[in-house]
């Protein structure tokens, strides 16, 4: 399932359409990892996997940001979480994509001033997420 998240991302990412198979793949892979769990711990923990892994992968290939900002729209909207921008865990989840993507403390910061936008809650959930994630 990654390889199938991985290519999306990398066509998303390159400004190209994704086929609807692996973009139906994709979407019931994020379904079914948010809704296989009873409990909303498990859910949340889902979610911020997602967004950490969605991240990652970002981080590594790069592309605009608004299709970046998109991603994470879609991965929330599979979630059930309504604004991910006011959302401690999203935050959480791209402190620890980038922490994967092995992106250096000072990138960190220009990125964490970016997203966080001045909201310390933002920012402090950034940096806990980077904190506790480990390099790949």
């Amino acid at each position: 399932m990654r390889a199938i998240f991985a290519a999306s991302l990398t066509l998303l990412l390159a400004g190209c359409s994704i086929s609807d198979s692996v973009k139906s793949s994709f979407e019931s892979s994020a379904s079914s990892s948010g809704s296989s769990s009873a409990s909303s711990g498990s859910r949340r923990d889902s979610y911020v996997n997602d967004v950490s892994q969605y991240t990652e992968a970002y981080a590594k290939s790069g592309g605009q940001f608004d299709a970046f900002t998109r991603g994470l729209t879609s991965i929330a909207q599979k979630h059930g979480v309504n604004d991910w921008e006011s959302d401690p865990d999203t935050f959480k989840g791209i402190g620890a994509g980038l922490k994967q993507a092995a992106v250096a403390p000072a990138q960190f910061e220009v990125w964490k001033q970016n997203l966080s936008k001045d909201n310390a809650t933002n920012a402090a959930a950034m940096q806990q997420g980077y904190n506790a994630a480990k390099s790949k």
